[in-house]
């Protein structure tokens, strides 16, 4: 079998693999008039679209706009009700669970991903040893020299090297290969999902989330892998580092400034409908603001428009009579009456018909109601004020202030394997950020701090009413809506003094679904609103960012920074612990 070269460069495999995957016609993605209906909604209405090789398309917009299944659709994994999709090559969709049995090891994962590459190399090594043993053969000689080719065009070479380093790279490289996947935690899981893909190098890469569970290290190779991808890469993102880092573009799925009339008749007035799509040539950032703007002049429009509707039909009703009407004196004759009362009738019905013209025109060109996102409003709101500490009216000298109250303690709490000793003390008013690499123990210690998991060793002291949120959410009884769900978890007078809908979480069409049916991160800020409504003491929060959309989350770390309870918080998102302010425990240091 040839020697592999002793330099390999990823970066150019990958755009090799991509050039022979990728070989048609067609240089890019093309979406025409695509539209999606589920039966309580329409996603997706009339997408129109391009992308070419060299695009990162950041995929944006509220939660329920369609982000996760235009991914599907561009994967071929759901058909549209209407339009067409043109793509320029292989294109694979990031699994978010490996079609595997929990017993296959590891490396059938990567073998399958590198399917091409494998068996290239193969077929190398069993016609190299058939040429040995035929070197005058020109049947066995050609295949040879294809196979050669091929390897150079897949970057066979190169696929060791490749996956060592994306494995690596993904913070997975420790792990046997041996190893069952039914092993590895959700993260991990997760991550060797991102990294089968990675290795596919299809030309079209389809992303969805693809920086949760991922440690800083493991972000930041991410970032430059994409950043890097040779082909067409569109991803669904809620974190904010990633989509300033590598998106070239910003695919936003909001809703648009169209006209009311133009409008599906089955999309009606609802603003949270899904209408058109915008492609933004900037970058996360600059789309944001740009966004924002149009937003303003948006309301600002739609308002005005009310404005003047409402004027409109007043002048056709009575508004004529109000402004025309003459005050007659007793001297005037049942002539100049008549006169007057005439006149009066012809410039009232110029005006109503003037009015009805005007309004025909407004009905046809005004702007659809702009869409109100869901507005976390908590915590500060529902909290009550901090218990006053006493103070002296004369201090005394050499006498030390009284400590804000201690509402949690930890001494030395450990779980074998899972968290080494580790110890913390929450008061009144502060703020602790939980950080580490992935197995650094995280999670495992806000369980142990809500005392839903047991430490081995140490004990943890509460003195105060303690909310938490973990990563993974369950309702014990699916078949209850979320009204009722969160009426159960919070009890009838909270639930009628802050009703769910008041608090923001989720949107009005999902308050009477079943909890069965609501997504993973619908479950979350479901579960997120129960703590909301009657907010304790202290909050422990797991990744509480995570399946928010872009607004919630800002909205979210706001409401947190001024919350005046304690918090402990563990996440991954770069963008929030980068704006962190207050104090930080590194686990696993």
């Amino acid at each position: 079998m040839p020697n592999q070269p002793t330099s390999p460069d990823l970066a150019a495999a990958r755009r090799a693999a991509i050039a022979d995957t990728g070989a048609t016609t067609r240089t890019h993605l093309s979406v025409d008039g695509l539209s999606v209906s589920y039966p309580d909604r329409r996603v997706l209405t009339d997408l129109s679209f391009s992308a070419r090789t060299g695009d990162r398309l950041g995929l944006i917009g509220e939660n329920g706009t369609g982000k996760s299944t235009l991914l599907r659709v561009l994967a071929g994994e759901q058909t549209p009700d209407e339009g067409t999709v043109s793509l320029p090559g292989s294109v694979a969709l990031l699994a978010q669970e490996l079609p595997y049995p929990d017993d296959a090891p590891i490396s059938r994962v990567l073998d399958d991903a590198q399917h091409d590459a494998v068996d290239t190399l193969e077929r190398l090594e069993t016609l190299g040893a058939a040429l040995g043993e035929r070197p005058d053969d020109p049947a066995v000689a050609e295949a040879y020299a294809e196979a050669l080719e091929m390897a150079e065009q897949t970057g066979a070479w190169n696929a060791e090297a490749a996956r060592g380093e994306t494995m690596n790279g993904l913070g997975l490289g420790g792990i046997a290969e041996t190893r069952p996947i039914g092993e590895l935690s959700g993260g991990q899981r997760l991550r060797l999902s991102l990294a089968a893909i990675l290795l596919r190098a299809p030309h079209l890469l389809l992303l969805d989330e693809p920086s949760n569970h991922l440690d800083d290290a493991s972000a930041a190779y991410l970032d430059r892998v994409l950043s890097e991808w040779p082909g067409t890469v569109i991803f669904a993102s809620h974190d904010r580092t990633l989509l300033d880092a590598v998106a070239t573009k910003i695919l936003d799925l909001d809703a648009l400034p169209v006209a009311a009339n133009e409008l599906a008749e089955d999309v009606g007035e609802d603003p949270g409908s899904g209408m058109g799509v915008r492609l933004w040539g900037v970058g996360y950032s600059a789309a944001r603001a740009e966004r924002a703007e149009e937003m303003r002049r948006w309301r600002a429009r739609f308002a005005a428009e009310t404005e003047q509707h409402a004027a409109l039909e007043h002048e056709i009703e009575v508004g004529s009579r109000e402004v025309n009407r003459k005050h007659e004196s007793k001297s005037e004759s049942r002539i100049t009456r008549k006169f007057y009362a005439d006149k009066d009738a012809r410039v009232t019905a110029r005006r109503a018909r003037n009015a009805r013209v005007r309004l025909d025109t407004l009905d046809r060109e005004r702007v659809r109601r702009p869409p109100e996102p869901l507005r976390f409003r908590g915590f500060e709101d529902r909290s009550a004020p901090p218990t006053p500490v006493a103070v002296p009216d004369v201090a005394q000298e050499g006498e030390e202030p009284e400590a804000t109250p201690l509402l949690l303690a930890a001494h030395a709490v450990a779980i074998d394997g899972r968290l080494e000793q580790t110890s913390l003390e929450l008061r009144e008013g502060e703020k602790l950020l939980l950080t580490g690499p992935n197995g650094a123990g995280k999670s495992t210690l806000l369980a142990i701090l809500a005392d839903t998991l047991q430490p081995q060793h140490g004990n943890v002291e509460r003195d105060a009413t303690i909310g938490y949120l973990p990563q993974e959410v369950s309702f014990a009884r699916g078949e209850r809506s979320s009204a009722e769900t969160y009426r159960s978890a919070v009890g009838a007078t909270i639930a009628d003094e802050v009703p769910l809908e008041s608090i923001g979480l989720l949107a009005p069409r999902d308050l009477h679904r079943r909890v069965s049916e609501l997504s993973v991160g619908q479950r979350r800020r479901l579960a997120l609103a129960t703590l909301v409504a009657d907010a304790p003491q202290v909050l422990l929060l797991d990744e509480p960012t995570n399946h928010l959309s872009l607004t919630l989350v800002e909205e979210l770390e706001e409401a947190l920074q001024r919350y005046p309870g304690a918090l402990a918080i563990a996440s991954h998102d770069r963008w929030l612990r980068a704006r962190w302010r207050g104090r930080e425990l590194r686990l696993g240091a």
